[in-house]
């Protein structure tokens, strides 16, 4: 949990114990309504941000240094091979000299992870079952380490 964020939350008198609990299980603000609009724009991760806006970015801070500076491009678990090729295309549009590509689930123990209290997927609500050490859908292949 962002600890600006909690802090911003608790002067605009929103946060409470269930608040947390709901942020931490799906790893977002943005659909939470009880969230002021501005602290909801304030707070987008990386997942929510598309993935031009992080190809663009990367274009516009590689173009002032010799070597590759990499950010990751966050893809949702549901990219489609076209979607990929296109993240790639327009990365050599722009001028990129390296890019980092990742397609969401597709690792155990991943760092942008939801925790899920509730034992449901955060992508499909599916059930989670516990293997090898992660808890795993299924149903979209969200996985998450311990």
């Amino acid at each position: 949990m962002n600890s600006r964020f909690e802090q911003l939350a608790r002067q605009a008198g929103v946060w409470t114990p269930a608040l947390r609990q709901r942020i931490l299980a799906t790893g977002r603000v943005r659909d939470i309504a009880e969230v002021p609009g501005h602290l909801r724009a304030l707070f987008t991760t990386a997942h929510e941000i598309p993935p031009e806006q992080h190809i663009r970015l990367q274009a516009a801070c590689q173009a002032y240094v010799d070597n590759a500076v990499s950010k990751t491009i966050n893809l949702p678990a549901d990219a489609t091979v076209d979607q990929m090729t296109n993240v790639y295309r327009r990365a050599f549009e722009l001028g990129c000299k390296g890019i980092t590509v990742y397609r969401h689930g597709t690792r155990a123990g991943q760092v942008l992870t939801p925790v899920s209290p509730t034992g449901l997927c955060p992508d499909c609500l599916t059930a989670l079952e516990f293997s090898e050490g992660a808890s795993i859908c299924r149903s979209c292949g969200f996985s998450t380490g311990t």
